[in-house]
C-alpha cells in the first residue's frame, strides 16, 4: 500500500481521500525487469509513479500482489508499445486472485505516444516520444477478500512484445440507488448498451427534468454519446463511476452558450476517445460557464480535458474527481471565475497542468485547491495559478513532475493579469517535483515563481507550511523580478542536482 509511491504515513493529511489502495507494481512479486529509477525525459521509468515499474517480456511474465483490503474493482496504469504508423497496438492481460482466472484487461497505446514538439502529435518520425501511459479498470465478478493474491499475467501472445505494469488501484466500488422521485434516462430511450447513440435521448431527458424540478438518473449502463449535451439549471446524477458511464466521441456536458447556473452532476463516468493534443478542439468532459454549480464523483478520462471553464461564472464547487489520462489539462478556471473551490480530487497522467487557475484577459477571484492529488503529469505542473485576485492551495499532494514545469507555480505567463490580494500556500507536500527544462538545460523548482510577462510584486504571497521531498533539482526557484514572498514552515528532504 502506497500513496505517491511513498508509505501512507509519509503523506498523512495531504491530498485526496481517495476510495482506493494503490499497489506499486514494483513491490509485487514479479519474473518482470524492475525499471527505474530513471528521470530523464523519454524513458518510460520517468514517467511511471515513484519513477520505477516492471516491463513483462513474453508469455507468463507477471506481477503478483496481495490485498490489503477486500475489493471488487481495479485500475491499472501501463504502457504498451506504439505501432510503426503511430496508431497503437492492442493487447490483454489477465487477472488471477489464488490461481483462479477472473477475467482480462484490454490495453491499447492508441491513447498514448506523443512525438515532436508542443502541441505534439501521434507521428512516430517527429521523434521525442513521450505521454506513454494509460489506465483499463474492470469491474471484478465478486468481491476478493483481504489476503487474495491478484496476478497479472501475459497468458496468451498478442501484437504487444511487452507491456510496463507501474501500478494497480483496488477499491470496493458500490452502486447507488435513485434520488427519490427522480427521471430515468430510461423512459426517453436512452440505450444503456451503448449499441445506439443516445444523445437525443438525452436532450430530451434533460429538457423534461430541467422542467418538472427532477433530478435526472442515469440509469446503470454505458451510453454512447458523440458529441456535447448542454445543461442548465438541471441536477444529474448516475449510480456511481463504475456503474453509469457515457462514453463517445466528443463526449462532454457543456453549459449552453453565455453560461448556464443552477447545475448539478455528480456521481458518472465520462469516457472520451481523445488520442492526440488539439489546442482547437472543444473536448473536455465538463466545460463552458457553470455558476451556482457542483460537480462531485465523477471519473473523466481519455478527454482533451477533464474539465475546463471559460468565465465568466461564480460559485462552482468540484468535489471528489477522478481526472486520468487526459491529452492536457486535468481542470482549468479561466477568466473571470469567481469564488471557485476545487477539492478531495485526483489527478493523473494529465498532459499539461494538473489544476489550473488562469486568469486572462480577465482576473479569476478566490480560487481555492484543496486536498487534492496531482500524479505525473507528463507536461507543466502540478498546480498552476497565473495571475489572479486571491487564491488558496492546501494540503495538496503533488508528485512525479516530468518536464516544464514544477509541483506548484505561481506565473506572470501567457498574458495573465497581475497577481493581487493575499496568495496562500498552507501546508502542501511536494514527492519528486521537480522538473526539468529543456530550453533552459536546467531544472524546475518543486515550488516555483516565473515573472516573465510582468514582475510578481503586487500581492502577498505566503508560503507556510511545505514539505518537499526527494527533490533531484531546485526546490524552489524563484525567476525574473520577483517579491512579496514570504516563506515559513519549509522543509527539504533531499536534494541534488546531477548532471543532466
Amino acid at each position: 500500500m502506497t500513496r505517491a509511491a511513498l508509505a501512507p504515513a509519509a503523506t498523512a493529511g495531504r491530498g485526496a481521500p481517495v476510495p482506493f489502495v494503490e499497489y506499486e507494481a514494483e513491490n509485487g512479486v514479479t519474473n518482470g525487469e524492475i525499471i527505474g529509477p530513471d528521470r530523464r525525459f523519454g524513458t518510460l521509468a520517468a514517467e511511471a509513479s515513484g519513477r520505477r515499474a516492471v516491463k513483462l517480456t513474453g508469455v507468463g511474465g507477471f506481477v503478483e500482489i496481495t490485498l490489503a483490503r477486500a475489493a471488487n474493482a481495479l485500475t491499472l496504469r501501463y504502457a504498451l508499445p506504439d505501432s510503426a504508423d503511430g496508431k497503437g497496438l492492442d493487447g490483454e492481460i489477465a487477472v488471477l486472485a489464488d490461481g483462479v482466472r477472473l477475467g482480462e484487461l484490454n490495453l491499447s497505446s492508441r491513447y498514448g505516444w506523443f512525438y515532436g514538439a508542443y502541441p505534439f502529435s501521434n507521428d512516430p518520425k517527429g521523434g521525442g516520444a513521450h505521454h506513454f501511459y494509460d489506465e483499463a479498470r474492470l469491474l471484478l465478478p465478486r468481491t476478493l477478500p483481504a489476503g487474495t493474491r491478484v496476478r497479472f499475467v501475459v497468458d496468451h501472445p498478442d501484437a504487444a512484445p511487452w507491456r510496463v505494469l507501474d501500478l494497480a488501484d483496488f477499491e470496493l466500488a458500490h452502486r447507488l440507488a435513485p434520488p427519490p422521485n427522480a427521471l430515468s434516462v430510461l423512459a426517453f430511450g436512452a440505450d444503456p448498451t451503448g449499441r445506439r447513440d443516445s444523445a437525443a435521448a438525452f436532450d430530451a431527458a434533460i429538457i423534461a427534468a430541467r422542467a418538472g424540478g427532477r433530478t435526472l438518473w442515469i440509469d446503470p449502463g454505458a451510453y454512447r454519446i458523440g458529441r456535447h449535451l448542454i445543461v442548465d439549471r438541471v441536477s444529474i446524477a448516475g449510480a456511481g463511476p463504475w456503474y453509469s458511464v457515457l462514453h463517445g466521441a466528443g463526449v462532454g456536458l457543456y453549459a449552453p452558450q453565455g453560461g448556464g447556473h443552477d447545475i448539478v452532476l455528480k456521481d458518472f463516468a465520462i469516457f472520451g476517445e481523445v488520442m492526440e493534443r488539439n489546442d482547437h478542439a472543444h473536448l473536455a468532459g465538463v466545460g463552458g460557464a457553470m455558476s451556482d454549480t457542483t460537480i462531485a464523483n465523477l471519473w473523466i478520462q481519455h478527454e482533451k480535458n477533464g474539465l475546463w471553464f471559460d468565465g465568466p461564472m461564480r460559485h462552482i464547487v468540484v468535489r471528489g474527481l477522478r481526472l486520468l489520462d487526459e491529452t492536457a489539462d486535468g481542470l482549468n478556471f479561466h477568466r473571470g471565475v469567481e469564488d471557485a473551490t476545487v477539492e478531495d480530487t485526483f489527478v493523473r497522467n494529465s498532459g499539461d497542468d494538473g489544476l489550473a487557475s488562469w486568469s486572462s484577459p480577465q482576473p479569476n477571484e478566490r480560487i481555492v485547491f484543496r486536498r487534492n492529488t496531482v500524479i505525473a503529469p507528463v507536461l507543466a505542473n502540478g498546480i498552476a495559478l497565473y495571475g489572479g485576485d486571491g487564491a488558496n492551495v492546501s494540503l495538496n499532494l503533488v508528485a512525479d513532475i516530468l518536464t516544464e514545469g514544477g509541483g506548484y507555480h505561481l506565473g506572470e505567463r501567457f498574458k495573465a493579469t497581475p497577481f493581487e490580494g493575499p496568495i496562500v500556500f498552507r501546508d502542501n507536500i511536494a514527492v519528486r517535483a521537480d522538473g526539468t527544462d529543456p530550453h533552459w538545460k536546467t531544472g524546475v523548482g518543486a515550488f516555483w515563481l516565473y515573472a516573465l510577462d510582468r514582475p510578481i510584486d503586487g500581492a502577498d504571497i505566503r508560503v507556510d507550511g511545505l514539505d518537499i521531498i526527494d527533490s533531484h533539482a531546485e526546490p524552489i526557484l524563484l525567476k525574473g523580478a520577483v517579491s512579496g514572498v514570504r516563506l515559513r514552515r519549509v522543509r527539504v528532504d533531499g536534494a541534488a542536482q546531477p548532471d543532466r
